[in-house]
């Protein structure tokens, strides 16, 4: 099963959360801490989900700030 990755800046307060909330729904993702002291943090998911994970981040987002990035922290530029 193919993966992807994408990375997310958040509060260091809520990492804990954030990785909660993604592992309430097993078997969807799994998160990783990047670099705790910037709050980077990746998320991996089938890449056949990436609908879902889009959802539930905006979700998320709605709840706590949470800005996705590129693997070195970078603000990612959505076209």
């Amino acid at each position: 099963m193919e993966t992807a990755n994408r990375y997310y800046q958040l509060a260091n307060r809520d990492i804990v959360y954030m990785k909660y909330v993604l592992e309430a729904h097993e078997g969807l993702t799994t998160m990783s801490t990047v670099d705790g002291k910037r709050g980077i943090v990746r998320v991996n998911y089938p890449v056949c989900f990436a609908a879902e994970v889009d959802s539930m981040m905006r979700a998320v987002g709605q709840e706590i700030v949470v800005t996705e990035v590129t693997e070195a922290g970078e603000p990612c530029s959505k076209a």
